[in-house]
């Protein structure tokens, strides 16, 4: 019975010690096995956000994004993309890493595009992800 009265203190360090990982980089490739169609495209720090999380950018080829949705959807729950007025997108997900408890938000979309329906898809240039990494929940 006396190690239970620390259990609540040893949960925090170790959550502060998870915590401690997050860094600006590829943040899929360290969660999980990326493919190679979502192209990594830098990271950098948005100190103007709030909790000034690490957003990495990747890119997703037209013809890949329909695999890229199925991957995104499967692996961290990211809602089917939409069409809104004139692009494609998905509303922004939140995803925890239950190993580290660090917290994701993720968002796919295209840019401006006439193509209406998801068989077309391979028309479009691009598609862009977008994932930011929370130290602290946002």
């Amino acid at each position: 019975m006396p190690l239970l009265k620390f259990l609540p203190l040893l949960l925090m360090l170790a959550a502060e010690a998870a915590r401690a990982e997050l860094a600006c980089g590829d943040l899929l490739a360290t969660l999980k096995e990326k493919p190679a169609y979502l192209v990594y495209q830098g990271c950098k720090q948005e100190m103007a956000l709030q909790d000034q999380p690490y957003v990495a950018r990747y890119l997703i080829e037209g013809r890949h994004a329909q695999q890229a949705e199925q991957y995104l959807r499967r692996n961290y729950g990211l809602p089917p993309l939409k069409r809104y007025c004139c692009m494609w997108d998905s509303s922004p997900h939140f995803w925890r890493d239950r190993r580290t408890g660090i917290g994701y938000v993720l968002v796919m979309a295209s840019g401006e595009t006439l193509v209406r329906t998801r068989e077309a898809w391979p028309k479009i240039d691009d598609f862009e992800l977008k994932v930011s990494a929370y130290a602290s929940d946002p």
